[in-house]
């Protein structure tokens, strides 16, 4: 059960990231571009329910997760035209079929910084304060998370029109040149809480054998072969004014086989089969830190 913890919490931070890795869009002459203002806070909730199975030789476990999480980021300074986003967290539970639970392989992340240097178009020059998320997951030790927790992507010049689809290649960090290939559509222009935003869905696919490869040497000593798949499709509303994320809905369905292993600590000839809801908001802001 440490074992699966750990990779939940892992997964959890992967679809965090990916669901709202998108390009710019632009309609008519707008762009979409970060503005940046200093001491500019924002606050956000994310929530992620989670229900499948486990099934290890003859013995099932049926697996009913939540992960509910609140962080707020604040612009700390701009030099340059880059701006520095420090990122922290409120708070994050986690409950197991229907209880609240602490998992030992979880991070303490209340000191926890994210420090991220970014420019209007989103390219991130710089990322500190991922160690702990990590949690000693192979291939999540830099994720940038922290560019915005939630809104990674660089944004490109051209513009796009609604209906227009693109692709986008997401490097995975520490996965040598495998890249996630996903697919964005403009799908509307709409209000979120007044607010004119652009409606972008996203569709990816991670092939864990693939990734799994492209991480030979680092993954734990007799971690099992991995195949599977995860798959996400989500929408994300973007402010068209600020380039900022307001909220997110999304939607996962994984798939994972572990056959055999020579550590005793580690699964044997694991199968899961996970769907989660993933649903991120942006919230007013409560604290005076």
């Amino acid at each position: 059960m440490k074992f699966m913890t750990r990779f939940l919490m892992a997964m959890a931070a992967v679809t965090l990231l990916t669901v709202t890795v998108l390009p710019s869009l632009a309609q008519e002459g707008y762009k979409l571009r970060r503005v940046f203002k200093v001491n500019d806070i924002r606050r956000y909730k994310m929530v992620m329910d989670m229900n499948g199975e486990m099934q290890m030789g003859e013995n099932s476990m049926p697996l009913n997760m939540q992960m509910v999480m609140t962080y707020r980021e604040k612009v700390a300074g701009i030099k340059d035209g880059k701006a520095t986003v420090h990122t922290t967290f409120e708070s994050m539970k986690m409950y197991m079929n229907g209880q609240e639970f602490v998992s030992p392989m979880a991070p303490d992340m209340s000191n926890m910084v994210i420090t991220t240097v970014i420019d209007d178009r989103n390219k991130v020059y710089e990322v500190k304060g991922l160690e702990k998320v990590a949690m000693g997951a192979p291939g999540m030790g830099n994720l940038n998370i922290g560019a915005g927790f939630n809104s990674p992507a660089m944004f490109p010049e051209g513009e796009i029109k609604v209906g227009d689809s693109w692709e986008t290649e997401v490097p995975i960090p520490n996965a040598g040149d495998l890249k996630l290939t996903a697919k964005q559509t403009f799908v509307s222009v709409e209000k979120v809480g007044g607010v004119d935003a652009a409606r972008i869905k996203t569709e990816f696919e991670m092939p864990f054998e693939r990734l799994m490869a492209s991480m030979a040497g680092q993954s734990p000593a007799g971690m099992p072969p991995m195949t599977g798949t995860m798959k996400v499709v989500s929408y994300t509303y973007f402010d068209l004014a600020t380039g900022n994320v307001l909220k997110v809905d999304g939607d996962m369905v994984m798939s994972i086989q572990m056959q055999g292993s020579g550590n005793p600590q580690m699964p044997q000839n694991m199968q899961m089969n996970m769907t989660a809801k993933i649903s991120l908001t942006q919230v007013k802001e409560t604290s005076t830190k």
